[in-house]
């Protein structure tokens, strides 16, 4: 799994106009998250993330700001230590490194696979047809819904999804992938259905930055 389809697991989440999950012993809840998705049209949060590479055995921490908006738009900003811009404009994904004075730009289309839940950023798909329902667990504050991949040829292993018990709104996610690795996340101060404007899903870069473009044929 690359690193632009590990950011797209991570946001698919909030953005799906679609059903999500199948029938469980847990529906009335399920059906309230279902009820919550479909109100929301902008998404803004502030983010933790907690990345752990197994073969390194290494865990790294960041925090950032999220901001969505459907259908498929999105701009994810990493701070420190490793500062990042990721941006969707629908057609174009950019991913942006400061740092190394470099950006990626390639076509929306190019990352999305019948096995992987970034097809359904185009609105190509529905959930329940790349994933099973595993588990739904309710804890004093949170649900927990486990979803498994029903094709073994993803590198995803497990997608679970936090939501609120009180609003039923998504307030974090834990992908974890067959080599090991584990991305938790976990939103905070998040605001639904504010005004984006459409400026924020266009990348402005200073002047002396390197372009890497695979959006044109050869």
């Amino acid at each position: 799994m690359n690193i632009l389809q590990k950011h797209l697991v991570l946001f698919i989440i909030l953005i799906l106009p679609v059903s999500l999950f199948a029938e469980t012993s847990d529906q009335q809840a399920l059906d309230a998250i279902q009820s919550q998705y479909e109100k929301i049209l902008t998404f803004e949060a502030d983010f933790t993330q907690r990345s752990y590479v197994k073969m390194m055995n290494q865990t790294q921490d960041v925090k950032g700001r999220v901001q969505i908006k459907k259908p498929g738009k999105m701009r994810w900003v990493y701070g420190a230590p490793d500062t990042q811009i990721l941006i969707s404009n629908e057609k174009t994904l950019w991913l942006y490194v400061p740092d190394e004075e470099q950006a990626t730009k390639v076509p929306v289309e190019s990352i999305y696979s019948s096995n992987t839940p970034a097809l359904f950023l185009a609105g190509k798909g529905k959930l329940t047809h790349a994933f099973d329902v595993e588990s739904v667990s309710q804890e004093d504050k949170n649900i927990l819904v486990s979803l498994v991949p029903k094709s073994a040829e993803q590198g995803l292993a497990r997608l679970v999804l936090q939501a609120d018990k009180k609003n039923y709104q998504i307030t974090g996610s834990t992908v974890y992938d067959k080599l090991g690795n584990k991305t938790e996340i976990r939103f905070n101060r998040i605001q639904v259905n504010h005004k984006i404007s459409e400026e924020q899903f266009q990348l402005k870069t200073p002047p002396g930055v390197e372009i890497l473009d695979y959006t044109q044929t050869p």
